[in-house]
């Protein structure tokens, strides 16, 4: 092939970590060539790895010699949201931030587990310069060791955003290089990097002479022609060679152009999505036509030459390219992520991760279609989007797409809204399609009449006029029963469940036999006895036992259930085979499903059956003392700062739902208890606690539901000193002290909740139509003049100036006082007076507080000497009943989703906003507006049985349901 020039077109290069920016990572090259061929836009309704166009069937992969690597891109300035040290929030409930919350040692485990247990071999760290995101890297590989994963670490440097300091970087590496889990090659230490052309050829070899000869792996643009002068590189790989830089299909095309010029060295990438809507890049990459199928199998007949695939991304949520779960720090305005799942996406990839690295594909042995599809048409016009259509909209398709994993031939139906259509299906891996129309999506499949799937996500559906645009895709997966392997090897299995209680039967083509699945037996495992539960549906991002997980090729039912009683949980449950997972109680609302979706064998013993995917084996022992007290002793009192605290005992503090979840998050290795009372008494906070020896957690309340755990659960030393206990790990031990001048009242129709402050108070389960809900929240009051004598300032309380300010962080920061005042874009104000220094309170003209925020431009945040104004005060809000939503929503002022919802959160939310309508839906999502709008179906109301899901932070309540509002009107 002739050596040609392929300038990248780099659609833009956007900092990786850099906590300034709305967005943590955000990357896309074009390595097109203009005279490429372009694909055509036809699809076959069933493609069944069809042939390739470098010439290799992948079923008939010839396994090389060498090993293969399978890595995972993961931003690490997407794990944490950088506030000043004194105030160092957990900032979930930071409205204006729109982020999730600093990783915890929880966090890193989780996604070193999840992401280990799809056979990736190591995670890239992409990391930038900022101090913070080197505690993060140390996070990561403490996790790694603390968990002894087999899943290994490595730098990515982005040079993008950090400096080419050359004794900084080796620093760096030479730090982890002896670590456990730094991922090398040939016993040298790996590096990579996101740019890099500033260090030059005579840079990457000094790096690697002061490193031990680390092996480098960089992708630098612009060397095309030139590799033969970076001879320091051991390998390149190709970010943008993951998708399609124009309106056609992904080819081989360009890998074939790099690896002409780099041969061996040459090293690829793959994705399976791409869309951005910021003001400042705004653009869809082509993902249709199953993108990340097809690129997988395209790397599968190039796999002769290729030793290291990387994955994009981990938690990319701004360029809607993720693989993960949302459980990092989501860039301000990406709406777009909000309740659209990608991790089907990662499950669909195993079956080719473990094909890349072994040379032939695995066996299929469950049923499962995975689904994903766009959530408005490509050329819609958005009713209220301010910034506009992006580059490439018009090259993406209006389809539902799905891919079929079949055990054996079936039937799959598929249906978008009035789009449907039924195909058959081969065993094995299918693809197909169907045009969008505007609905629900309905998957199922069956076989021989027995239906082997049925399932209608209610969290998606397809709307033909948006408010706003989004071309992320929502991606879904159901799940059929398990194949189950009987003697007669060359039969293909169905498992369907019968009408009797304690078993399933099992046909094959060639004969018929039973299995017995897990009934209601017990089972006694180091002197404990379990019962079975039955068998449930275990989603990856809303896992039933959020406690403990081991992945083990060694699991049994017995070995699992031994693991959760010496851990001191009281469930335990088998997945997938080798999967266990411990909790104190299950998440409430999971699905039950036949006994015979848990019919996989164990991995350590085949005459077990262990769950299946993303199907759990439920195990329960009788609550016992040691397990269900949080205390015997009487509780404890501590006096710091002149206020008496009191020991509430120790409690299970998922990472997703934290006991504490309202008021800050610290770590430090000088934690002790006194220290961390004392830090949530100086900012106000009537609840405190302790967790993993380090960490330190402030709130107003105790979540609702939170589940007691073992005292011995709580015994791990704290940080700053050995003879104090501060919790363990996903164990909190709380303290909580008495309140001065506050009170609250509980009636059977009214609750009473503060949002900013330290006021604590009883929520009810009424949300009946005329029934109250009071808050205490900072309600805006308009724009006011600074004081005009003194230091000229009419707020003479604590002040502060953020890089990242609203008038939501203001009221946080000002939470133990009446007053919070805004200034100058970036200045916060604090204080229970306006009348100091000559102040008046009289209300200026809006026009006089005209300075955009500098956490969110859309808001204002006072101006020269001008403060915008909130008191805190109570509200009255009246529910109105359940009403009807769509794609084009009743309430369009704002919107936010949150893990710990509830009505009384909802309300306070849209006070601090200055508006008078609020509503909860689905459990989680909360709406704001000044007025209802109706179109279609919008906006009328329901019977009140409609908005019956129990809300996310407190079962006691409902919050609407799919496409149903709970509706609240300011009295």
């Amino acid at each position: 092939m002739a050596v040609r020039s392929v300038l990248p077109l780099l659609l833009g290069i956007f900092l990786a970590a850099s906590p300034l920016l709305p967005t943590c990572a955000a990357r896309s090259h074009s390595l097109r060539s203009p005279h490429h061929a372009r694909h055509a836009h036809g699809t076959s309704p069933n493609l069944v790895n069809g042939t390739l166009p470098w010439g290799s069937e992948p079923q008939l992969l010839e396994k090389r010699a060498g090993e293969k690597y399978v890595f995972m891109h993961h931003i690490v300035g997407n794990t944490y949201v950088r506030l000043p040290s004194r105030l160092s929030y957990r900032v979930s409930d930071i409205d204006g931030l729109e982020c999730r919350y600093p990783y915890t040692p929880t966090d890193w485990e989780n996604d070193l587990r999840e992401i280990a247990a799809k056979g990736v071999d190591a995670i890239a760290l992409n990391i930038g310069s900022a101090d913070w995101q080197r505690t993060q890297v140390q996070a990561a590989f403490d996790a790694a060791k603390r968990i002894n994963t087999p899943v290994k670490l490595f730098f990515s440097f982005d040079f993008t955003e950090m400096p080419c300091d050359l004794g900084d970087i080796v620093s760096r590496i030479n730090t982890f290089a002896g670590y456990p889990n730094q991922f090398k090659v040939g016993g040298r230490t790996f590096v990579s990097s996101y740019a890099g052309d500033c260090l030059g050829n005579g840079g990457w070899a000094s790096l690697k002479a002061q490193t031990g000869n680390a092996y480098v792996m960089p992708f630098i643009w612009g060397l095309e022609g030139q590799f033969g002068n970076w001879n320091a590189l051991d390998s390149w790989y190709c970010w943008g060679c993951a998708y399609p830089q124009g309106n056609y299909d992904k080819n081989t095309d360009d890998d074939k152009f790099y690896m002409s010029q780099l041969g061996s060295r040459y090293a690829t990438t793959v994705s399976a999505w791409q869309f951005t809507h910021f003001s400042y890049k705004n653009w869809y990459l082509r993902g249709d036509n199953w993108l990340l199928n097809n690129r997988w199998e395209q790397l599968m007949s190039m796999r002769n030459d290729l030793t290291f695939v990387e994955m994009l991304t981990w938690n990319d949520f701004g360029e809607a390219n993720y693989f993960g779960p949302i459980r990092g720090a989501q860039p301000s305005g990406t709406y777009w992520a909000d309740n659209f799942p990608h991790t089907a996406w990662f499950d669909m990839s195993e079956y080719y991760i473990r094909a890349f690295k072994s040379g032939s594909y695995p066996a299929i042995t469950k049923d499962v279609i995975y689904y994903w599809s766009k959530p408005h048409p490509a050329g819609a016009i958005a009713s209220g989007d301010s910034i506009g259509r992006g580059n490439g909209f018009d090259w993406a398709m209006d389809n539902l797409w799905a891919v079929a994993f079949a055990t054996s031939p079936a039937q799959v139906t598929l249906k978008l809204g009035g789009s449907s259509k039924t195909f058959d299906v081969p065993a094995g891996v299918s693809k197909l399609t169907i045009p969008a129309s505007p609905g629900r999506i309905t998957v199922q499949m069956v076989r021989n009449g027995q239906t082997v799937i049925n399932e209608t996500p209610a969290g998606f559906e397809y709307v033909q006029n948006p408010v706003r645009y989004n071309l992320n895709a929502y991606v879904g997966s159901a799940i059929g029963a398990a194949k189950v392997e009987t003697t007669t090897t060359t039969s293909t299995t169905l498992t369907t469940s019968t009408t009797s209680a304690t078993s399933t039967t099992t046909t094959t083509t060639s004969s018929t036999t039973t299995t017995t699945a897990p009934t209601a037996t017990t089972t006694t495992v180091s002197g404990s006895t379990w019962t079975f539960q039955g068998c449930f549906e275990d989603r990856s991002d809303q896992r039933i036992l959020d406690g403990l997980f081991t992945s083990a090729g060694s699991n049994t039912v017995s070995q699992c259930l031994a693991s959760c009683a010496s851990a001191g949980f009281a469930y335990g449950g088998v997945e997938y085979g080798r999967e266990c997972f411990c909790g104190a109680s299950p998440r409430a609302g999971a699905a039950v499903k036949p006994a015979s979706d848990c019919a996989m064998p164990c991995a350590g013993n085949s005459a077990e059956l262990c769950g299946s995917g993303n199907r759990l084996g439920l195990y329960s022992r009788p609550p016992s003392t040691s397990t269900t007290t949080t205390s015997t002793a009487a509780p404890t009192t501590t006096s710091v700062g002149g206020a008496t605290w009191t020991y509430r005992g120790c409690f299970v503090d998922p990472g997703d739902k934290r006991v504490l979840y309202d008021g800050g998050f610290t770590s430090v290795l000088t934690n002790t208890i006194p220290q961390c009372l004392s830090t949530c008494l100086s900012k106000g906070y009537a609840f405190a606690g302790v967790e993993y020896g380090r960490e330190c957690y402030c709130g107003t309340e105790v979540r609702a539901g939170a589940q007691g755990s073992a005292e011995g659960q709580c015994s791990q030393a704290c940080a700053g000193d050995s003879s104090q206990l501060c919790g363990g790990g996903n164990r909190i031990g709380v303290y909580s002290r008495a309140l001065t001048g506050t009170t609250s009242t509980t009636t059977t129709t009214t609750s009473t909740i503060s949002t900013t402050t330290s006021t604590t108070s009883t929520s009810t389960t009424s949300t009946a139509t005329g029934a109250a809900v009071t808050v205490t929240a900072f309600n805006p009051k308009g724009c006011i003049a600074e004081g005009t004598t003194g230091t000229r300032r009419a707020l003479t309380g604590p002040s502060y100036t953020r890089g990242d300010l609203t008038p939501q962080v203001c009221n946080s920061l000002c939470a133990s006082y009446n007053y919070a005042g805004v200034e100058n874009g970036n200045e916060c104000y604090c204080g229970n007076n306006i009348s100091n220094n000559g102040a008046t309170g009289n209300i200026l003209p809006a026009s006089s507080c005209s300075v955009a925020c500098t956490g969110d431009a859309s808001q204002k945040c006072g101006g020269s000497w001008t403060l915008n104004l909130s008191v805190k005060a109570p509200t009255v809000f009246t529910a109105q009943g359940c009403f009807a939503d769509g794609g084009d929503r009743m309430l369009r002022g704002y919107s936010t989703s949150r893990s710990g919802m509830t009505n009384e959160m909802c309300v306070g939310i849209c006070v601090e906003r200055g508006f008078g309508m609020a509503a909860t839906q689905n459990g989680g999502e909360c709406f704001c507006g000044n007025e209802i709008w109706k179109t279609g179906g919008v906006g009328v109301g329901v019977a009140s049985s409609e908005c019956g899901m129990k809300c996310s932070g407190n079962s006691a309540q409902n919050c609407g349901s799919a496409w149903r509002n709970s509706l609240f009107i300011r009295a």
